[in-house]
């Protein structure tokens, strides 16, 4: 008779009867613990055996192949009570056919893997995976508490074909929440749900009214100031309808070659190239609107190098006025836009760190690593890689520990300890890259 090691599979509680080692899969035959009393009254020794069979447990994969435990599951019946019953199997998760194990494994590898790749790799169903992973979302999303930022930023992240809203921590660099939407109802909600919103300052966004609406609302005592970065983008996109309107007057090479040199004529006179300078004044030279434009656009973006909010409003206001003849139309939107949100945007110039969403990119790009392994992923899985699978800026509290005790010693200190702060997703790696 062939002496199985009960040992190969460490379930001490378990006895090993059978193996089969097929191609891909490993299958265990195991002979459950025996009951000791009746888990309906309690009662020992009054049950007698009532039939018998062996159910399927998935367990962790061994030497690459997936293993399947055939538990012999025996049924009893208590003389003393009159019940039917089947003992409870120890390191077992009945509820999905598993072991504890098992299912903790797969709580982990279904937030860096693809549900599929988790499912063909441990024998079970692509929903059932599925299913652990929205528990284990769901339970994080009411375990994870993230400090309320002094400075929040708001921006938006377009990922799956949609735009979605994030939150910042702008001093700590970090992300706080990705919502489904960036409508006024969402972003409204979730504001309110932030624990000791008052502690919020400033608020930075996009000129985006509802955000403004929101922040307004759930957040009176915040000054909000606008993204820096929304609005001079404006400025580049203006003078791409004059480079554009010149197509008209081009051949269809001289078409092809400014467009290839667009990307000379957006880019900061400072960060201009000596050869690129050329090029550049090739185009400005032959079209004195194109130059106009360029000079005007560059005029905008130094308004952001004011030291004082009333620096600021005088170049703004010499901005407006210096529009270049025949151009009005051109600058129309820019000129709205900084009409509509003028003490949004001047309130920049009075804040005593700078005020932008700029590390949004670093979000974007981790974003799209998050993605990259699975296409078709919902946005309910996205947001839990984001928010849960990657690395937390934390602080833990000063506290002296005992080399002896091996825990905090509180022998004078009054009162209850410091706990650790939680600031969010850290985005540092990304910012430094």
């Amino acid at each position: 008779m062939t002496i199985l090691p009960d040992n190969i599979l460490h379930l001490p509680e378990y006895h090993i009867l059978d193996i089969r080692d097929e191609e891909h899969d490993l299958h265990f035959r195991l002979e459950a613990p025996h009951s000791v009393a009746c888990e309906e009254c309690g009662v020992e020794g009054e049950f007698v055996r009532f039939g018998k069979r062996d159910v399927a447990y998935r367990d962790l994969p061994i030497h690459g192949k997936r293993v399947t435990l055939w538990v012999v599951r025996r049924r009893y019946t208590c003389r003393a009570c009159g019940k039917t019953f089947r003992p409870t199997l120890p390191e077992m998760e009945d509820t999905h056919r598993m072991t504890r194990r098992l299912y903790s494994h797969v709580e982990k590898e279904a937030f860096n893997h693809p549900y599929a790749y988790v499912a063909d790799s441990t024998g079970l169903d692509e929903k059932t995976v599925r299913e652990i992973f929205k528990k284990k979302a769901e339970f994080l999303g009411r375990w994870h508490r993230f400090e309320t930022p002094r400075c929040l930023g708001i921006d938006e992240l377009y990922l799956n074909r949609r735009y979605r809203c994030i939150l910042t921590n702008l001093e700590e660099r970090t992300l706080l929440d990705l919502l489904p939407g960036r409508q006024q109802e969402a972003v409204t909600k979730r504001l309110m749900s932030m624990a000791e919103r008052n502690q919020v300052e400033i608020v930075s966004m996009d000129m985006w009214k509802p955000y403004r609406r929101a922040v307004q609302t759930v957040l009176p005592q915040a000054r909000i100031v606008v993204d820096k970065f929304h609005v001079v983008r404006m400025a580049n996109e203006a003078l791409e309808k004059v480079r554009k309107g010149l197509r008209k007057e081009l051949t269809a090479n001289q078409r092809r070659t400014l467009k290839g040199d667009r990307k000379i004529l957006l880019k900061r006179a400072h960060d201009v190239s000596d050869r690129e300078r050329l090029i550049m004044e090739t185009w400005t030279g032959a079209f004195p609107q194109l130059l106009a434009a360029y000079e005007h656009k560059e005029r905008f973006y130094h308004i952001w190098d004011c030291a004082t909010r009333r620096d600021a409003e005088k170049a703004l206001a010499a901005w407006i006025d210096g529009i270049p003849r025949g151009q009005k139309e051109v600058w129309k939107d820019l000129v709205s836009a900084v009409s509509g949100w003028r003490e949004e945007m001047l309130t920049y110039f009075e804040t005593d760190i700078p005020i932008t969403n700029a590390f949004t990119e670093s979000i974007n790009r981790l974003a799209k690593d998050k993605n990259r392994d699975g296409r078709g992923y919902s946005f309910e899985v996205m947001r839990a890689r984001m928010l849960y699978t990657t690395k937390h800026k934390k602080k833990s509290p000063q506290t002296k520990k005992s080399p002896f005790l091996g825990k905090a010693t509180m022998t004078y200190g009054r009162g209850i300890p410091e706990s650790e702060k939680n600031f969010g997703v850290d985005l540092s790696t990304f910012w430094e890259d």
